[in-house]
């Protein structure tokens, strides 16, 4: 007697991988151009090297197993569309073969002047904000090029550089210049250094009971002391994969183990194996703290991370799928295709009201998270305006090999709305001060600790 069911996956199985093999060989030896982000992908037999370009060279970013970097989403002739993990796709467009710059040593200029035209040109072809940041990025041009002309070392270039930077002051640009280059910053009467770790202690002792925590900390939960109110508190986007026993997840060692289990995957499971963490913690959470009048979401402290991790857990505080965000990205010509993203709650999700708090110390993958929640009833913001850098980091290098980050994708509500710069607003404001010092000082006013965002979810001090 023939089995039906394990004919029929036997053929399934078959036919898997028969489209398999057929998109293995029509990837072969193909070499494709990247819709915005400056870059050219190669791929070989089963491995790929992807290029990161400028206006004068062209150097290898990455390579390795395609299949453990990317998937392919969708391919035809002259077109193809891959998933590098995240919530963005990529599109690419086939070409002949790569640049020259690619394939050859080219000898880099050296000069100031070059390496500051390449700086210039690299912010003005692909970074999104200049309308946000209230920057004429042409007049910025005119202003320093003069002074550019006139150095005579490397640490004068530095500092320019640098200087520039600030006059943008967008959190997600990054400067990697070498140490002995920087100017060191002296803080004259600092007064009282509170670090994020000494205030979420101080919340935890002050105002919870039943609390604990999963991989160091990345997330602690629990109750709010003579309630019946839920608290989640997420001090990551990232470091959610169940790599450590329960044993080990408080030891010093935690992040050195942690790194070291990550490390030894490909991207593409990890991204997979963040996303499991997430499953398999929130059940948990949901598990103890689920049954209460109402939850708090604490995201002050979160400085970003993964955007698929803070779309995962928000999955879990929301009651219904629907578009959140969408997602296009800055080119030399305009804007690569708008991407629109589609929340699917979880399983098993919590239905009762959430009080999300936030701050400008809330950023990047954290900032994605309240974006997503921004159009839910259910949840209620108070705090104070998030720190306005959505976009994921772009990163590119000088001809002198300096690297440096920017932004250049642009999030926006289901309006078409973008908070970049702005941050997102809170429907209750704490006046929260921006100054990173200073927020966590104004938890301290007269040396006694109080938290008014939850004195006021509790009770305590009226709206």
């Amino acid at each position: 007697m023939i089995n039906f069911k394990l004919t029929v996956c036997i053929v399934l199985i078959s036919l898997c991988a028969e489209a398999q093999q057929n998109l293995k060989n029509l990837l072969k030896n193909t070499n494709w151009i990247q819709e915005g982000y400056g870059r050219y992908l190669k791929i070989d037999d089963s491995t790929y090297t992807y290029y990161n370009t400028n206006q004068t060279e062209c150097k290898k970013l990455v390579e390795g197993k395609f299949s453990g970097r990317f998937k392919v989403v969708s391919l035809n002739k002259d077109k193809l569309i891959l998933n590098p993990g995240g919530i963005v796709n990529y599109h690419f467009k086939r070409i002949d073969s790569l640049p020259s710059t690619c394939r050859t040593v080219v000898k880099m200029p050296t000069s100031y002047e070059e390496n500051f035209k390449v700086f210039w040109e690299t912010f003005h072809d692909n970074y999104a904000f200049f309308r946000e940041r209230n920057l004429n990025w042409k007049q910025v041009y005119k202003n320093y090029l003069p002074r550019v002309r006139k150095i005579r070392t490397e640490k004068e270039f530095a500092d320019i550089l640098l200087e520039i930077v600030k006059k943008i002051g967008d959190g997600h640009i990054r400067m990697e210049i070498p140490d002995s280059l920087k100017t060191k910053i002296v803080v004259k009467n600092p007064g009282m250094l509170r670090k994020k770790d000494n205030i979420i202690m101080d919340i935890q002792d002050r105002y919870l009971t039943n609390v604990q925590s999963y991989n160091d900390g990345v997330i602690k939960w629990g109750k709010i002391k003579n309630s019946k109110i839920g608290y989640v508190l997420i001090k990551d986007m990232n470091n959610f994969s169940d790599y450590i026993s329960s044993v080990e997840q408080h030891h010093s060692t935690f992040t050195e183990n942690y790194d070291r289990v990550r490390a030894s995957k490909e991207a593409l499971v990890q991204f997979d194996d963040e996303c499991a963490g997430v499953d398999k913690i929130m059940e948990k959470v949901l598990n103890d703290i689920g049954q209460s009048d109402s939850m708090v979401i604490d995201l002050r402290f979160n400085g970003g991370g993964l955007e698929t991790v803070a779309l995962k857990l928000l999955s879990y505080f929301v009651n219904e799928n629907k578009p959140v965000l969408s997602i296009k990205a800055k080119t030399p010509f305009g804007y690569t295709t708008q991407q629109e993203y589609i929340l699917q709650k979880a399983n098993k999700n919590y239905k009762g009201k959430v009080y999300l708090l936030l701050s400008a110390g809330t950023a990047s993958a954290a900032e994605i998270f309240a974006l997503g929640a921004h159009g839910y009833p259910n949840i209620i913001t108070i705090g104070s305006s998030t720190a306005g850098i959505f976009s994921e980091i772009l990163w590119k290098k000088l001809p002198n090999g300096w690297e440096f980050s920017l932004s250049n994708e642009i999030y926006t509500d289901p309006n078409g709305k973008t908070y970049e710069g702005i941050g997102l607003p809170v429907n209750y404001e704490l006046n929260y001060p921006r100054n990173r010092t200073e927020f966590y000082n104004s938890f301290y006013v007269g040396g006694y600790f109080t938290d008014l965002a939850l004195d006021k979810i509790s009770g305590k001090v009226s709206r």
